[in-house]
C-alpha cells in the first residue's frame, strides 16, 4: 500500500539550500474534522512544489476527537484530494497559502464542507477539475461516456469533441487569479489528452494500418493543442499517465526506432523524459518513475543508476525525499540474500502439476499461485505468519507456484526471499503452463492469488481455498485435508 508520512516529508524536504526556501515561503495549513468514516483511513493525494504526485498518498493521522491538521510550505497553488481509502472521495482543495478549515462526513452526499480559506470561485475550479477527473476515469473504465466517444472510431471527430470541451471548460475557470486559472486550464488539457490516448489505444488495437495512421496524425494535433511540456502540465493528476502513454505510443504504436544502447522499460522512459521534456515537466515525470517502481513493487535494478542522473539534473527537487525512499527500497530488494529455508527444487523435467506435487508425497500441500507483478499477491504475504507456524508444526508443505515468465526468474527468487516466504518455490514450466490455467482458471484466464489445498494422497481437496487473511477458515480446511 502506497503511503507517506507528512512529518517525515516535511523534515526531509528542508535539506541544504532548500532550508531557506522553506522558511521564507508562505505556509499552507489545513485543519478539519472527520465523522462517519466507518473505520476507513483518511488519505490525501497532493501536489508537491506545484507538481501533482499521482503515485503515492499521505495518510492523515486523526486525533482522539477525530480532528486532523497538516502544515506544508506554500507560495504557489497546490492541489489536495482527500478521500477515505478504498471507500469514498471527499473533495478537492486548491490553495497557495493560509488556513483552510473543513468538515468531512463519510456518509454525506456532499462529504466536504469548507468552513474557511477557499472562496467560492476557487471551490468551483476545484469542482470542475474533480468532475473532469471522474469523467475521464469513467471513459477509461467504460463506466461512462460524457463526450460520446467510446464508439466513435473517427479520430478527427473524437479530437474535435475533446478540444471543444476543453475550450468550454476554459470559461468555467475564469474569475480566479492568473496562476490558478492557467494551472486549471493545463489540467483540463492533460485530462482530455489522456482520454484521447485511451481511445487511440482502444481503437487502433485491431484496426487497419490506414485507420491507425489517421489516429496517430490526430494525436499529434491533440498533443500540440495540449502542450505536454508546459510548466503547469505536472499540476494535473493525469500528467504522469499522459507522458507514460506518450512514450509507449511513440515507440510501440508508431514504431519509432529505439535509441541505440537504451533498453526498453524504465531506461527507455527515463531517456525519453530526459530528451523530450524540460523543467518541471521533466522533473515530475522522472520522479514519478521512481515512485511507480516503489508503489508497484517492481524494484527494477535498471532504475538504480538512473537515480544519480536524476539527482544531477534536479539536485534541489522537492521530490527528493520520495525518490530517495523509493531508491532505498529498490536497492534493499536487489541486495536481498536468499536464505536456506527457501527451497527451489529443479522441476525442469516436470511435465504436469502432479510431477511437482509428487515431490511431497504423503503430505498436505498448501499451494499459493502468484506472480511478482501481482499486487494482491504481495499484499497477502503480510498475513502468512500464522500459516507458516501451523505448517511447521503440522508438516504441511507450503508450495509457492509462480506464473512468472523465465526472464523474471531472478526477480522471482529475490521477491520470495524479500517477503520471507519459507517453503518450496516453483516457477511454472512451459510443459504444464496450460494445465495450470485449465485446472485453476476459467475460459483461459487465471485470477491470482489463487490458493489450492492437496491432501496426503495428492488429490486436490480445495480448488479455491481460503486465503491466509482468512486464517480460521484456512486452518479448518488444512485440518480437513489432513484427515
Amino acid at each position: 500500500m502506497k503511503r507517506n508520512v507528512w512529518r517525515a516529508v516535511l523534515g526531509a524536504v528542508c535539506l541544504g539550500s532548500l532550508c531557506a526556501a522553506c522558511t521564507t515561503r508562505q505556509e499552507i495549513r489545513i485543519t478539519g474534522s472527520l465523522r462517519n468514516a466507518d473505520g476507513a483511513t483518511l488519505i490525501c493525494y497532493r501536489s508537491v512544489g506545484g507538481m501533482f504526485n499521482s503515485e503515492t498518498y499521505d495518510t492523515l493521522a486523526l486525533q482522539a476527537d477525530s480532528t486532523f491538521a497538516l502544515t506544508l510550505p506554500g507560495g504557489e497553488y497546490e492541489c489536495f484530494n482527500l478521500a477515505l481509502y478504498g471507500k469514498k472521495k471527499l473533495g478537492t482543495l486548491l490553495t497557495k497559502g493560509g488556513n483552510i478549515q473543513v468538515q468531512l462526513d463519510g456518509q454525506s452526499e456532499q462529504p466536504m464542507t469548507i468552513l474557511e480559506g477557499q472562496d467560492e470561485k476557487t471551490t468551483h475550479v476545484a469542482e470542475v477539475m474533480s468532475q473532469l477527473y471522474d469523467d475521464v476515469f469513467d471513459i477509461r473504465t467504460r463506466q461512462g461516456d460524457r463526450w460520446e466517444i467510446a464508439d466513435d472510431t473517427i479520430a478527427a471527430s473524437v479530437r474535435r469533441k475533446l478540444t471543444d470541451y476543453a475550450l468550454s471548460l476554459d470559461k468555467e475557470v475564469e474569475g480566479v487569479d492568473e496562476e490558478l486559472r492557467d494551472k486549471a486550464r493545463q489540467d483540463i488539457r492533460m485530462q482530455l489528452l489522456l482520454a484521447f490516448q485511451n481511445q487511440l489505444l482502444a481503437t487502433t488495437f485491431r484496426s487497419s494500418e490506414a485507420t491507425k495512421q489517421e489516429w496517430l496524425a490526430e494525436l499529434d494535433s491533440m498533443t500540440t493543442f495540449c502542450s505536454i511540456n508546459h510548466p503547469y502540465s505536472p499540476f494535473s493528476r493525469a500528467f504522469y499517465s499522459v507522458v507514460s502513454y506518450d512514450t509507449g505510443i511513440r515507440y510501440y504504436t508508431k514504431g519509432e526506432p529505439k535509441p541505440e544502447g537504451v533498453e526498453k522499460g524504465v531506461e527507455l522512459a527515463f531517456y525519453d523524459f530526459e530528451h523530450r521534456l524540460t523543467g518541471m515537466a521533466q522533473e515530475a515525470a522522472m520522479a514519478q518513475l521512481f515512485l511507480e517502481d516503489e508503489g508497484q513493487q517492481r524494484y527494477d535494478p535498471a532504475l538504480l543508476p538512473l537515480a544519480d542522473e536524476f539527482c544531477k539534473l534536479h539536485p534541489e527537487s522537492p521530490w527528493m525525499p520520495w525518490v530517495s525512499r523509493a531508491v532505498g527500497k529498490n536497492r534493499a530488494f536487489n541486495e536481498t540474500a536468499i536464505p536456506a529455508d527457501l527451497h527451489f527444487p529443479d522441476v525442469s523435467s516436470a511435465q504436469t502439476i502432479k510431477d511437482v506435487t509428487d515431490l511431497y508425497k504423503g503430505k498436505v500441500i498448501f499451494m499459493d499461485i502468484w506472480a511478482t507483478w501481482c499486487g494482491p499477491c504481495r499484499a497477502a504475504f503480510s498475513h502468512i505468519s500464522p500459516l507458516q507456524e501451523y505448517a511447521a508444526a503440522n508438516d504441511v508443505v507450503l508450495l509457492y507456484l509462480s506464473i512468472d515468465r523465465p526472464e523474471n526468474d531472478e526477480k522471482w527468487r529475490k521477491m520470495a526471499a524479500y517477503y520471507g516466504l519459507k517453503g518450496e518455490h516453483v516457477r511454472v514450466q512451459n510443459a504444464f503452463h496450460q494445465e495450470v490455467y485449465d485446472t485453476f482458471g476459467r475460459q483461459g484466464a487465471l485470477s491470482i492469488p489463487r490458493y489450492v489445498i492437496f491432501d496426503k494422497q495428492g488429490k486436490i481437496r480445495f480448488t479455491s481455498a481460503a486465503s491466509p487473511e482468512q486464517w480460521d477458515k484456512l486452518k479448518e480446511q488444512l485440518q480437513e485435508a489432513d484427515r
